[in-house]
């Protein structure tokens, strides 16, 4: 399995939840004509939330997986960071 492959898997796992959640944080909290800023918002700051609440508090032995593909625990929240902002300043310029 490639690292990009690996890095996926990973993702996969975070996205659904976090943008569900962003969608009603933003439903609730943001004006109509600011949804998918809002939306983008809530995206960068829950998905490093939920990957701490998903990975270290109900399954911190999934990261020795991780960890055999070549990828440390500082890497995979790196990742997370970055594709959670990538992700929010899209939905920011929309």
């Amino acid at each position: 399995m490639n690292i990009l492959a690996a890095l996926w898997v990973f993702y996969k796992k975070l996205i659904f939840p976090s943008f569900a959640i962003s969608v009603l944080l933003a439903l609730f909290f943001i004006d109509s004509s600011k949804f998918l800023s809002g939306v983008g918002i809530a995206y960068v700051f829950l998905t490093p939330s939920l990957h701490f609440l998903f990975y270290d508090l109900s399954r911190p032995k999934e990261y020795y997986f991780y960890h055999n593909l070549g990828l440390s625990k500082t890497t995979l929240y790196l990742n997370s960071i970055l594709i959670s902002l990538i992700i929010g300043i899209i939905l920011l310029l929309i």
